[in-house]
């Protein structure tokens, strides 16, 4: 017999703040279920990305915050008769409902660093995340470190998490780059970042790692790709270059010409550059904190982010022993595909609908 056809209401209000990090998880998520011939997915909500540091910004934030998350969405879910409504992240409904409620939680960063979040961010958690977990009927993580924080943290009882890694986007895998093709006119040689700058990236340490290396005689750059950020930094020195935001075909392009990506973050719940550099066989520095052990598996050089003579020294053995890493790498990152997670998305809303 045929499994039935799922209606699925994913919520699509985090696209009005951010076109990266969980944008990033959305669209690969639902364009893979699109894929799939057992699920009709309606998207809610959402929008353009408003401006950071504006008066509409906090206006939609509020909005989010105190009406759709906690009300509209869901009932927006009902009226669309979803078999399941998913919010993306930890931000939903207070009590239980229907239709089941699905929450993705990528970290736990507002308990484990709570002084890397935005003031209202690190609010807005404290007063409202426990609720919301336990409103959901199940809740999704990237990972399993993420999933032993929630049990550990929070008590959260195992029957309602479900692991289910992120995917990558096909497109990383594709041939190399041409020759002579380029993101950016460069100088030289580069280490690369790829994230919204933001206190817990650590990008302060890594500056000074890079500077570090130049003493010892190196030349390397260090190129910053990402947008959206928040919170002082002073990582603005003459060996870094700052892009902003990049298109994919440009992301692709960085990851490739990259000597390697480093990813030395306080704490990552997955760590989606660093399998996107994997993909496009670049090797990867990573913290050996978090979740980027787990997710690197033996196929990064593993830093402590809170040593700066440590960042450097890996990515110093990163690029003297590219060729291994990158291999590694690329074998690494071909576990993690969006259809794949698709797939184990699809089985969580089975059990509720």
């Amino acid at each position: 017999m045929d499994a039935k056809l799922l209606t699925v209401a994913f919520d699509a209000e985090h696209t009005r703040q951010s076109a990266a990090g969980i944008a990033r998880y959305a669209k690969g998520l639902v364009t893979a279920l699109r894929k799939r011939g057992d699920v009709s997915v309606l998207e809610l909500g959402g929008g353009e990305v408003v401006a950071r540091n504006t008066l509409r910004k906090r206006a939609v934030t509020l909005r989010q915050d105190f009406v759709w998350y906690p009300w509209l969405g869901r009932n927006r879910a009902a009226d669309a008769h979803a078999d399941v409504y998913h919010v993306p992240l930890p931000r939903g409904p207070i009590t239980k409902g229907t239709p089941p409620l699905v929450v993705t939680v990528h970290d736990l960063v507002s308990l484990l660093f709570p002084e890397t979040m935005t003031p209202w961010s690190r609010l807005y958690s404290r007063f409202t995340l426990r609720r919301i977990l336990d409103a959901a009927d199940r809740i999704l993580t990237p990972s399993a470190d993420t999933a032993d924080d929630l049990r550990s943290l929070l008590k959260i009882p195992s029957a309602r998490i479900r692991v289910v890694h992120n995917g990558v986007d096909e497109f990383f895998f594709e041939s190399p780059v041409e020759p002579g093709e380029v993101a950016f006119r460069d100088d030289g040689p580069y280490v690369l970042f790829v994230g919204t700058p933001e206190p817990r990236k650590n990008l302060d340490r890594l500056v000074a790692a890079m500077a570090l290396l130049r003493k010892r005689g190196r030349n390397e750059q260090l190129v910053i790709a990402g947008g959206g950020g928040w919170g002082q930094s002073s990582a603005d020195a003459p060996h870094v270059r700052w892009l902003g935001r990049v298109s994919d075909s440009d992301l692709r392009i960085l990851y490739a010409n990259a000597l390697c990506l480093a990813l030395p973050s306080l704490h990552e719940g997955f760590g989606l550059p660093a399998v996107e550099a994997m993909a496009t066989g670049t090797p990867v520095v990573a913290s050996r904190t978090g979740a980027l052990p787990e997710i690197t598996a033996g196929a990064a050089v593993l830093v402590d982010p809170l040593n700066i003579a440590d960042i450097a020294d890996g990515i110093a053995r990163c690029i003297a022993e590219r060729a291994s890493f990158a291999a590694l790498g690329r074998e690494r990152a071909k576990q993690f595909t969006w259809d794949r997670a698709a797939a184990g998305t699809m089985a969580v809303y089975r059990e509720l609908a």
